[in-house]
């Protein structure tokens, strides 16, 4: 297996390329006993990163590690249940034994109909020993939302022994979450945040390098340079690559077919965020595929407001339109070229 390459999250930190520094920030917080939050763009590595380094930190304290995936979980009753069916079954049992508010079929764990979900969860969370909880994508619990970070907070605050690590690709929208939980008292200090931006070129040049070496591939100089226009330097993209590449796909073949991947999830990540905005957004987001002032955008026709809105969106949530001056202009772009070629096929403005 090559050990830069791979199509799941790292789970070990010796096999996370470039991120030493946020490998110590966040083992550095779980020793202190923080809650952490992983943000950036997506297949920027948030997973492997959180992963890798509560793993390590286990490691040196005899901790364990329970990855919870909460991207089907719009709800605090389908979020416990999966927390749960993912706790030892031993925490389970228990559970089933002192509150009568649990079915185990095989793997499935299901509350009972009448059973609370924020008592079940946080009796659960409580009785843990040793353990870290990595939840990813946890923006997508829309409902009951408030409550679930309430269980949350009162678990790690009475449990010691419970560290807890977020994660998720809407960024701003997981800081709001936080915000506003902190600003209504449901717990005592905000998480200590640790952002994943793409790589600089020189770090995605030596990662790409680094791995096709391991699969006897001499990458040339030109086939870099079309790697980095066509897929950036977010890290899920270039290992993706690299995987083709290790498994015999040719450099061009690899390459289209990654960028296609890429350029179409982009695509779904813009349609979503599209959706119920004004009728002038797909042209605004068409312009920053190119770069655009504040004005040039505004002659589209969209309010102030409404721009205001997207650009923030775009810039403190997704991460992926930044602002830069160019001589006396101030110029809105997109970062990453999948966004800059999945704009152009959004349909509408």
């Amino acid at each position: 297996m090559n050990r830069w390459f791979s199509p799941r999250p790292r789970e070990r930190v010796n096999e996370l390329f470039g991120r030493e520094t946020e490998v110590r920030r966040l083992i550095n917080a779980l020793e202190s006993n923080s809650w952490v939050a992983v943000l950036g763009p997506r297949m920027a590595g948030k997973t492997s990163l959180a992963i890798s380094s509560s793993r390590e930190f286990a490691k040196r304290h005899g901790y364990s590690v329970v990855y919870i995936d909460l991207r089907n979980s719009t709800t605090l009753r389908e979020a416990t249940e999966r927390i749960l069916r993912n706790l030892p079954r031993g925490v389970i049992k228990k559970l089933e034994a002192s509150l009568s508010s649990i079915t185990i079929k095989g793997l499935e764990v299901r509350l009972k109909q009448n059973t609370s979900a924020s008592g079940a969860l946080e009796e659960a969370l409580r009785s843990l020993k040793k353990t870290v909880i990595i939840l990813d994508e946890v923006q997508k619990v829309r409902e009951g939302l408030p409550q679930f970070l309430n269980v949350l907070s009162v678990a790690f605050n009475e449990n010691p022994e419970l560290l807890i690590v977020f994660s998720g690709s809407y960024a701003g929208l997981v800081k709001k979450l936080f915000s506003q939980t902190y600003s209504e008292g449901l717990y005592a200090r905000q998480p200590i945040e640790i952002t994943l931006n793409p790589w600089e070129r020189n770090v995605a040049e030596e990662f790409l390098q680094k791995g096709l070496s391991e699969c006897g591939i001499k990458i040339s100089g030109i086939e870099l340079e079309d790697i980095l226009w066509e897929l950036g330097t977010l890290p899920g993209w270039l290992s993706a690559y690299g995987l083709r590449r290790c498994l015999g796909d040719e450099h061009l073949k690899a390459l289209y077919r990654v960028s296609e991947s890429a350029v179409n999830e982009a695509k779904r990540e813009l349609e979503s965020l599209l959706e119920g905005r004004s009728p002038s957004a797909p042209m605004v987001v068409k312009l920053l595929s190119y770069g655009a002032t504040w004005s040039e955008l505004e002659r589209t026709g969209i309010s102030k407001r409404a721009l205001h809105s997207l650009l923030n969106a775009l810039m403190n949530d997704l991460y992926v339109v930044s602002k830069s001056q160019i001589g006396s202009r101030v110029v809105y772009r997109f970062t990453e070229p999948a966004y800059r070629k999945a704009a152009l096929l959004i349909s509408g403005g």
